[in-house]
């Protein structure tokens, strides 16, 4: 009966937990999303500087005896021990995850470079802190700036050798909005997951929470209304609203025209 269970069960899937771990740090505020987004990075970040940390500790060898360069170099990896590589590690990668979940969320969603130049330069100012730089001040804005530059300049290249790829769920969406004349609406689909297969299910509130004015709004679910009922379109329809009357001219204006 035991290895029954223990069949049924099966190994555990490793995908779906981080899927169901995904889905749950959506649901919570802003603020305890990007706190445990920055923690966990920072657990991450502990891990590899102290195995870092470790490595460098070990015996440099002859070579590094031989070459002062290369043995300054090592004293400099090996200052503070595993534990302070750690630290150091840690507080880089956890203020760069927070701060970019922080920015990318202030910013409505939008992910570009000078998100990625921002987070890059608080924890650059967070690593020369917590590394004991003499002059904290201005060594925690140059090495701030130092990063933001290197981070900039790294992410417009990957931008450039980034394969070109379409949107392939948005665009039936998209191009009922060009038709309809609202093509500046197109990223908001993105932005509220609003793919093709959800078309159909568009109402008042699901337009709401993708930031699209209430009068596109009418229009595109009057728009969709001819689709979800064809039967309509066989009926008479109704006038539209007359137009108003023209103003009338004063009395003495009329005189005048006569």
């Amino acid at each position: 009966m035991a290895t029954t269970t223990q069949q049924s069960k099966g190994p555990i899937d490793f995908a779906q937990l981080q899927t169901q771990y995904a889905n749950w740090l959506k649901r919570q505020p802003p603020a305890v999303e990007v706190a445990v987004t920055g923690l966990t990075s920072s657990v991450q970040g502990v891990f590899i500087g102290y195995l870092l940390g470790s490595m460098t500790s070990m015996d440099p060898g002859a070579a590094a005896k031989d070459n002062p360069q290369m043995a300054t170099q090592l004293k400099a990896l090996q200052a503070g021990g595993p534990w302070a590589q750690a630290r150091n590690l840690g507080v880089l990668t956890g203020v760069n995850s927070a701060l970019t979940l922080a920015i990318k969320k202030a910013r409505k969603g939008k992910d570009d470079v000078w998100g990625a130049m921002g987070a890059s330069f608080g924890s650059g100012m967070a690593y020369s802190i917590v590394s004991g730089a003499p002059n904290p001040i201005q060594s925690a804005v140059t090495t701030g700036a130092a990063f933001a530059l290197f981070n900039g300049l790294f992410y417009q290249i990957g931008q450039n050798f980034k394969p070109e790829s379409t949107d392939t769920e948005y665009e039936r969406g998209k191009y009922m909005l060009r038709t309809l004349g609202y093509p500046k609406y197109q990223d908001n689909l993105k932005k509220a997951l609003l793919t093709d297969n959800t078309i159909m299910l568009w109402n008042e509130s699901a337009l709401a929470d993708a930031r699209i004015p209430p009068g596109p709004r009418l229009v595109i679910l009057h728009h969709l209304d001819t689709f979800r009922n064809p039967a309509a379109l066989l009926k008479p329809a109704m006038p539209l609203p007359p137009m108003p009357p023209p103003a009338q001219q004063p009395p003495q204006q009329q005189q005048q025209s006569q």
